[in-house]
């Protein structure tokens, strides 16, 4: 926890300095897009960032997070889907947090998609989890 501690303690002072223009909020929620609760995990914090590229035609393999996951669209419009039929639309400039525990998978709907997603995790746990990597459905429910 003590990076976790430190990112906060260096986002706070960045917030007393004095800012060139506004910052524009791209988003502040205490659940996930479809509602879920947004829990961290424990062990030693660690964040990841990524850019995930989907072409027009892909199949993305259905997954789930046991971190919290946010995504910012860079480019295109995404449709996420949960296995159980919950859908959302993202489109270039929005901002979202994935889904946690729930598997679910992004098709691109215009291409290609470009999107900034951020892990906030720990140490040696991993941020995506395939179900059939999780036959105990101890990151993954259905």
């Amino acid at each position: 926890m003590r990076l976790a501690q430190y990112l906060c303690t260096v986002w706070l002072a960045a917030l007393s300095l004095p800012l060139l223009g506004q910052p524009e909020p791209l988003l502040q929620t205490t659940t996930t897009w479809e509602g879920g609760k947004i829990v961290y995990p424990g062990g030693e914090a660690e964040v990841t960032a990524v850019i995930l590229r989907i072409n027009e035609g892909d199949e993305p393999p259905f997954h789930c997070h046991p971190v919290p996951t946010l995504g910012y669209v860079l480019t295109g419009v995404v449709e996420v889907e949960t296995q159980d039929g919950k859908k959302r639309r993202i489109s270039q400039g929005e901002s979202v947090v994935e889904v946690m525990n729930t598997v679910h998978r992004g098709t691109a709907i215009e291409a290609p998609v470009e999107i900034i997603v951020f892990y906030a995790g720990a140490q040696g746990m991993r941020n995506t989890v395939l179900p059939a990597d999780d036959p105990e459905h101890h990151y993954c429910r259905e």
